[in-house]
């Protein structure tokens, strides 16, 4: 193997084929490599992805992994003559065997947590065929020509505090100084003046808001809201409605039954139609309850053909009838754990739009 081929180490390489990940030896492969592990037939052809007329067209030889590795087949007998290909190729990443579709070969760390919607407090590593693998820091360079596959750890080290029962880093904020009004924007970003905050560790004692203490490794301690209502925090419902309407989204806040409804989320191209409402009810305990699920129009074509099977729930609003689909992006590793402090109805739109456009 030459130098070149071997300038990316031991790093782990994988293709996507037709959608399907497939792990390759080296970075440097031949093309009936590619094809024998993702079982493309004689009948076919592979194919280069740049999302252009003139996608590159491999049927022998070897193929530099770095020129891209998302594939796609085609019949021999479909392939037409085609000139040379000047778009940029696409890129798999693949973190945890999930994988995602960029075409920008420079990466930060943090840019591909966020990609895959991974906490910021989880370590992020390449994946090497030895157990050494590379970490990469929030703000360190991750280049797709250094190795396309990650893997996560557990963050074990750095300043954890526990603050009514949930564990912070230092990448939510905590510093080795801290006021009682800081510890308490963890909890309550809106109106974090409007609490109490105790130190439960090593001494309990109040913390006044503007008081600066030394973050001790692994303190804990309690932030209790001054006054509190029954049902969801309605405040906050309109302030995350707000920005949405701010941005040019049309949103519904229905009172019975307690909900928010999305007006034209656009649907995968494709089908029969654009353009879909969906209506999220509002829990009780919003939001210290997390949001979750998905209502479409009764008789909607959508229905069982999105990701989650459809429900005998059905509720009233706005004068039609809705009908509940399974859909939990917040639990079952989908999107991320939920999180009140960053969550809400102005983000779970963005679950909501990714789920109209995996339709079977």
């Amino acid at each position: 193997m030459s130098k070149q081929e071997n300038s990316c180490g031991d790093a782990k390489w994988r293709v996507l084929v037709d959608d399907v990940g497939v792990s390759m030896p080296r970075q440097v492969v031949a093309v009936a490599v590619i094809r024998a592990q993702a079982s493309v037939g004689d009948d076919f052809v592979l194919v280069r992805d740049h999302n252009s007329p003139n996608d590159v067209v491999l049927d022998d030889g070897t193929v530099d992994l770095r020129d891209g590795n998302v594939f796609y087949t085609l019949r021999r007998c479909d392939v037409q003559p085609r000139g040379e290909c000047q778009e940029s190729p696409k890129l798999a990443l693949f973190v945890d065997d999930r994988v995602e579709i960029v075409t920008r070969r420079e990466q930060s760390g943090k840019l591909v947590l966020q990609l895959f919607g991974i906490a910021l407090n989880v370590r992020l590593f390449r994946d090497y065929e030895s157990p050494n693998d590379q970490p990469i820091g929030l703000d360190d360079t991750a280049l797709y020509d250094d190795g396309p596959v990650f893997v996560t750890r557990q963050r074990e080290d750095g300043l954890k505090i526990t603050v009514n029962s949930r564990v912070f880093t230092e990448d939510d904020g905590v510093k080795s100084e801290m006021t009682g009004g800081e510890i308490a924007a963890l909890v309550y970003p809106e109106k974090p003046q409007e609490t109490c905050v105790r130190l439960t560790s090593g001494g309990e004692r109040l913390i006044e808001f503007a008081e600066r203490i030394t973050i001790a490794l692994c303190a804990t301690f309690n932030v209790i809201r001054k006054g509190v209502t029954g049902g969801y925090e309605q405040s906050r419902v309109s302030g995350e409605i707000g920005k949405l309407m701010d941005g040019g989204a049309t949103v519904t806040v229905v009172d019975q039954p307690s909900a928010v409804v999305y007006h034209g989320l656009a649907v995968k191209p494709g089908l029969p139609l654009d353009k879909t409402d969906v209506l999220v009810l509002i829990p009780s305990a919003y939001p210290g309850q997390l949001i979750d699920g998905a209502y479409l129009p009764q008789g909607s074509p959508l229905l069982g053909r999105v990701k989650g099977k459809p429900q005998g729930n059905t509720v009233n609003a706005l004068g039609r009838t809705w009908q509940l689909v399974s859909y939990h992006p917040h639990t079952n590793g989908i999107g991320p754990a939920w999180n009140p402090t960053k969550h809400g109805f102005h983000t779970y739109i963005g679950e909501i739009m990714s789920w109209l456009h995996d339709v079977a």
